[in-house]
Formats: C-alpha cells, sequence, structure tokens
C-alpha cells in the first residue's frame, strides 16, 4: 500500500507541467512492464484477463496495453464483457444486480475468445443498455497468433476465470494510493473512485451528483462481493491513481453547477466523504492543457483521445 500526503501534492504543483509528465512517465512504466510480462508469456496465455472496480481506469488501461502492443507488432483483439450482458428478460434469478456476474452471458463470452484465438470472423454483440439488450453486433477478426485482451469487472471472478486460466494472465486495475489529509485522516481509493465517477456521470451519463454518490455505494458492496475476493487471480497488479490527479478533480468537482449546494458537508458526512471534500478544498487546481490525451484521468475528465 502506497501513502502520499497532500503536503508533497502542493509542493509538487510549483511545477504542474513537471509533476505531470513525471507522474504520466510512472504510469508509462507500468503499462510498459505489463506488456513485458504478457510478451513473455504470450505462448502459454495468448489471453488477458484484464478487472477493476467502477472507477479504477480499467478501460484506458486496457486500451494503453494495447496500443503499447501494436506498437511493437502484436496483433491485438480487445473485446469488453460489457457487451455481452445477458437481456433483462433473460437473466436468471442469481443475476440479482447488475454487479452480479449472473448478468453476463458467461459461455458466449468465452467461446468469442476461443474463436478469436483460433482466428476466426467473430460477430461481437454490442450490448444496448437503455433498451437492456444486444442492440447489434460487430465483426472482430481473429489470429492465431493475437494477443485478446477481455476488460471487464468479472474477468477474474471463477465463474468465467477458472474456464480460462490455463490460457490467460489475469491483470487487476484500481487506484491503490491512500491520500493523508492534514488532519493525519485517510482518503481511501473507493473515495477517489466516487470524485472520478462525479464528474464523468455528470459530464456523460447525465447523473446528478448526488445520484452517483448514492449508486456508489451499491457499486461498492458490489466490489466487496463479486470484485476483490478475487484479485489473487491477477499475475499483474497496476496502481491506476496518478498524484496529480487530486488537483484536476478539484478543478472538474468546482466547475459543476451547485456542485456546494449538492454536497454539502451534511451530505458528506452522511457518505462517508467528508475526507475528500477536505482533499478537493486543499489543494490548487490542475488544468486540463496539461493532461495528456491518452492519461486514464482523461476517461473521468473528458478529452480522450480514445473512444469509451
Amino acid at each position: 500500500m502506497r501513502i502520499i500526503d497532500l503536503e508533497t501534492i502542493n509542493q509538487a504543483m510549483n511545477n504542474e507541467t513537471q509533476f505531470v509528465l513525471r507522474c504520466e512517465e510512472v504510469f508509462h512504466d507500468k503499462i510498459s512492464s505489463a506488456a513485458a510480462s504478457i510478451l513473455m508469456n504470450k505462448g502459454q496465455k495468448p489471453i488477458v484477463c484484464l478487472t477493476g472496480p467502477s472507477g479504477s481506469g480499467k478501460t484506458t488501461t486496457a486500451m494503453r496495453l494495447r496500443e503499447y502492443l501494436e506498437n511493437l507488432g502484436v496483433k491485438v483483439c480487445m473485446l469488453s464483457m460489457d457487451n455481452f450482458f445477458l437481456p433483462l428478460d433473460q437473466r436468471p434469478p442469481e443475476a440479482s444486480d447488475w454487479e452480479s456476474p449472473y448478468c453476463v452471458n458467461r459461455d458466449l463470452l468465452i467461446e468469442d475468445i476461443h474463436r478469436l484465438m483460433d482466428g476466426e470472423l467473430v460477430e461481437l454483440p454490442v450490448y444496448d443498455f437503455k433498451a437492456g439488450g444486444v442492440g447489434g453486433y460487430k465483426p472482430m477478426q481473429g489470429d492465431k497468433d493475437a494477443v485478446i485482451i477481455a476488460e471487464g469487472i468479472h474477468m477474474l471472478n471463477p465463474l468465467i476465470f477458472d474456464q480460462l486460466r490455463s490460457e490467460a494472465t489475469g491483470v487487476y486495475v484500481a487506484p491503490r494510493t491512500r491520500i493523508i489529509t492534514h488532519k493525519d485522516r485517510i482518503v481511501r481509493p473507493e473515495q477517489l473512485r466516487v470524485a472520478r465517477r462525479l464528474i464523468r456521470d455528470y459530464n456523460t451519463r447525465g447523473h446528478s451528483l448526488r445520484e452517483t454518490v448514492e449508486r456508489a455505494e451499491s457499486v461498492n458492496a458490489g466490489e466487496v462481493n463479486y470484485i476483490r475476493p478475487f484479485k489473487s487471480n491477477a499475475a499483474i497488479h497496476i496502481d491506476s491513481f496518478h498524484d496529480y490527479e487530486p488537483c484536476i478533480l478539484a478543478k472538474c468537482l468546482a466547475n459543476i453547477p451547485n456542485f456546494r449546494q449538492e454536497l454539502t458537508p451534511e451530505y458528506m458526512q452522511e457518505h462517508d466523504l467528508t475526507d475528500l471534500v477536505e482533499v478537493v478544498e486543499s489543494v490548487p487546481p490542475l488544468h486540463t492543457p496539461y493532461v495528456p490525451l491518452n492519461s486514464i484521468v482523461r476517461e473521468f475528465v473528458g478529452g480522450s483521445s480514445y473512444e469509451y
């Protein structure tokens, strides 16, 4: 577990550009190390099962891995578990909430991964979340020499991973760094993920700030039940926290209309987010032009070079 204090962040912000570039270099090194490990085992394990909780940055991490490998001349097929959700009317009783692995068409997911490995042309489903069912299909050409990256919150769950274990490398992505406030309180990674989601969901999904806070409690319960217990299936762990991140989150949150009115001190205390507010109020704002377009941070604050 890594810990950073607010004083260190504030001092580093004396040179914003250098601070951002240094943090991005650190994350690039993590991608490079993960890619090297994947390539080392590619002969026996051509599949990458990449997971992490909501707000972890796993989608950008998967895209960065694909980009890195392709720059080395490696063929990569990437698919998202989110497109393999079962239609609402076909879900079993065990699929009690959206966080449950029983919501996923696991047989089709595993079959399509293997067909891509065999070099087949596969029609991958595209899930329509508004309609609650498959909205179409997207062709993908497989390759017997490809790395197959499958990302999603349940890719390390035994219901899926046990059927791929002998041919897959597990990757777990999540912010793991803790922040110490001026009051010696600890801001936990799940609180940081709420801040990420507050901005993303307000700007791209039309959710109010309070909606996101309250949904986060269900999402966090799903993480405890369905994701965190299977971290040990990962051979590679990637901390997706960027030390400059609190500064850009502070700026973006402050720019949301009615931020103070919705997220009152009383409301934040009720939802165990008071320490997060202290961080937001204690760091200088960082402006987005400093942040590279392929950064994980862009997945949440906008302006990414990737399509999500």
